[in-house]
């Protein structure tokens, strides 16, 4: 009790409890899972909107993480990863103009560089963008104007050379804490509590006592990967380790309580196991200090960011091998843990407690009760059908492309139609849609929009029903050395689709 009414002091103002989500900016969608516990659940109903009209930007670059909202909903802020000479944090209006971009990068020390890709932009209450590269953290005012730039912790000698010389130690998108601060966690566990108006930081150091994961093997990187351009060579093999959750301590987005109470998911001081971390701030004679409340040990491998419950009594996360886990979070002790296919998203919360996570193979969506218990098996199929079948590659097939978004009468999510390949993973893709599922059963409700190429990353929605979605071009990238020869044999008037990248924003009729 003693030391959780003294995160109470440090973090809060005054003497009462303050809502995390009051820093943060109320234009729609403020940072990548939309809300600091990380739900992805929106207050709209869906309802029988329809879209027809829509806009495409950034062609030629992955991105990967959401586009964040600036607090009048007129602003959109979006990250890239792109190489030397070129910029990676980009302003558009909601209608498609580009307002402004940082400044090219040209060294570690000079510009935003391609360690952004995996980081949305914070936005708060006053409009003002926080963003973490490789080795930087950057406030940028709405207008672009640097606010302030500090340094990230630096790697330790035994931590992972990521990028050859090009230091690499960032965030995996900040977050606000209760009292306002900007709070982030680097790949390699470094913990860290900034002054959001000075750029100073607050605490002393503290790492995760954690050792790194093992360097993630669960599916091979291919060397034609977001290549071409899309993002920095440099740069693919972190980004792909930090996807699976290998080589670091930490690959994720932390949660945070209206408590003040901090979780983080990554590897354990045990080889081989993963962990989540219960963190708190305690005040100190010399700066605030982090405090470890507790340390639950899961499965390896968890690159899935932390998500609470509505109430925050409890915390769920998934492993590599699809366990799903529930935990208290005042004593970290398993409430439950349910087996899935949830391998490398992220679960979304909604009001009810119900918790949907996107799977790697099977159905796209599984929705699980706030006790375990299996509610359904999303049912795509029907997109499947409207593409014939192939005399070489047999029927095609629907997979799961991105993380779903909650509203009150749907989920949200992109699905990929192709054909199967033998030894991979991944369809051919020769279709991407963006679907609503009936938020009760998981069936199909309908195609919202068509998509321009894979997802591969997060829906945000807006308070009108906009649609903003990241086009991560992971798939098609990966598959495109095959196009040539594969168009030949697909069925006719079919085609593997397009290498684009870049965002979507889709309008509701």
């Amino acid at each position: 009790m003693i030391k959780r009414w003294l995160l109470t002091l440090v973090l809060l103002p005054g003497s009462s409890v303050a809502s995390t989500q009051a820093y943060y900016s109320p234009g729609g969608w403020p940072t990548l899972h939309h809300d600091a516990g990380n739900r992805r659940s929106v207050d709209i109903d869906l309802g029988d909107r329809q879209y027809s009209r829509r806009w495409h930007a950034l062609e030629g670059a992955t991105v990967l993480t959401a586009p964040t909202v600036s607090p009048d909903g007129q602003s959109l802020y979006v990250t890239t990863g792109q190489g030397k000479g070129h910029s990676n944090l980009h302003a558009f209006t909601i209608d498609g103009e580009l307002l402004w971009q940082s400044r090219p990068w040209h060294s570690p020390d000079d510009g935003v560089d391609p360690c952004a890709l995996l980081s949305s932009p914070v936005i708060d209450a006053d409009g003002d963008i926080y963003l973490s590269d490789c080795n930087q953290l950057f406030a940028f005012h709405a207008d672009g104007k640097e606010k302030w730039v500090i340094p990230l912790p630096a790697p330790a000698r035994d931590d992972w050379a990521a990028a050859g010389d090009h230091p690499v130690n960032a965030f995996t998108t900040a977050a606000f804490t209760p009292g306002g601060h900007v709070l982030g966690v680097t790949n390699f566990g470094d913990v860290m509590l900034v002054d959001r108006e000075s750029g100073e930081v607050l605490n002393r150091p503290y790492r995760l006592p954690a050792a790194a994961a093992p360097y993630a093997h669960t599916v091979q990187l291919p060397d034609s990967l977001l290549s071409g351009g899309l993002m920095d060579e440099a740069f693919k093999e972190w980004a792909w380790q930090l996807i699976f959750g290998g080589s670091m301590r930490s690959a994720n987005t932390p949660a945070v309580a209206a408590n003040g109470r901090i979780f983080v998911v990554g590897s354990s001081a045990t080889e081989g196991v993963g962990a989540v971390f219960g963190l708190d701030v305690l005040e100190s004679g010399d700066g605030a200090e982090i405090s470890t409340a507790f340390i639950t040990e899961i499965g390896i491998g968890s690159g899935s960011s932390p998500a609470l419950s509505p109430v925050e009594e409890r915390v769920y996360v998934s492993d590599e091998e699809g366990w799903l886990y529930s935990l208290d979070t005042e004593s970290g002790a398993i409430a439950w843990k349910v087996k899935t296919q949830a391998a490398a998203g992220a679960a979304g919360v909604a009001d009810d407690g119900t918790v949907y996570a996107l799977q790697s193979s099977g159905a796209a969506v599984i929705a699980i009760s706030p006790d375990g218990e299996i509610k359904w098996r999303s049912e795509t199929a029907q997109l499947a059908d409207k593409q014939p079948d192939s005399w070489l590659f047999g029927a095609p097939i629907e997979s799961a492309n991105g993380n779903p978004t909650i509203t009150k009468d749907a989920i949200i999510v992109p699905i990929l139609v192709g054909y199967r390949l033998p030894f991979i993973v991944a369809p051919l893709p020769v279709a991407s849609y963006l679907v609503a599922l009936d938020i009760d059963s998981g069936q199909l409700l309908r195609i919202l929009t068509p998509l321009p190429d894979d997802s591969s990353g997060i829906t945000a929605i807006l308070p009108d029903g906009t649609l903003v979605s990241s086009i991560g071009a992971v798939v098609t990238s990966a598959l495109a050395p095959l196009k040539p020869v594969v168009n030949w044999l697909l069925p006719a008037n079919t085609e593997v689709m397009e290498v684009t990248g870049g965002i979507q924003v889709t309008f509701p009729d």
